[in-house]
């Protein structure tokens, strides 16, 4: 898992397989500021970025939708500031519309077997989770 969140630059690592969220739609986002606050993070020197929203796996009946968000925005010499979200691992059972929660970055404790064993490989690299 480290070496999804610490490798440098925009490129996904060599040889690395993406077993969740491996399917996604991307598109460009511009980010307008709100008033004369001045941003820092994320928004701080970029305007133009991309967003990608994905479940973390093919929905079914057994397995619930599980929206996720990655955003990243492009600036001038250093690498692209990045940020991923989502409402839950544990997905929004019976719900289909995408956008029916808030996405977080700090998600809740997951609730099913099988996903506290992904929280747990998340955990290895962060802890807000």
């Amino acid at each position: 898992m480290k070496r999804s969140f610490d490798t440098p630059g925009d490129l996904m690592p060599k040889n690395r397989k993406k077993y969740i969220h491996s399917v996604g739609a991307t598109a460009r986002v511009k980010f307008v500021k709100n008033g004369d606050l001045d941003y820092t993070g994320i928004f701080e020197g970029a305007d133009a970025g991309l967003i990608r929203l994905s479940s973390a796996a093919k929905p079914s009946k057994s397995q619930p939708l599980a929206p996720g968000m990655g955003l990243k925005f492009l600036r001038d010499n250093v690498d692209s500031a990045n940020l991923v979200s989502m409402f839950s691992v544990d997905g929004q059972p019976g719900n289909w519309n995408f956008f029916a929660n808030d996405f977080v970055n700090h998600i809740p404790e997951p609730k099913g077997l099988a996903v506290k064993v992904l929280g747990a490989k998340f955990a290895t690299a962060t802890n807000l989770i």
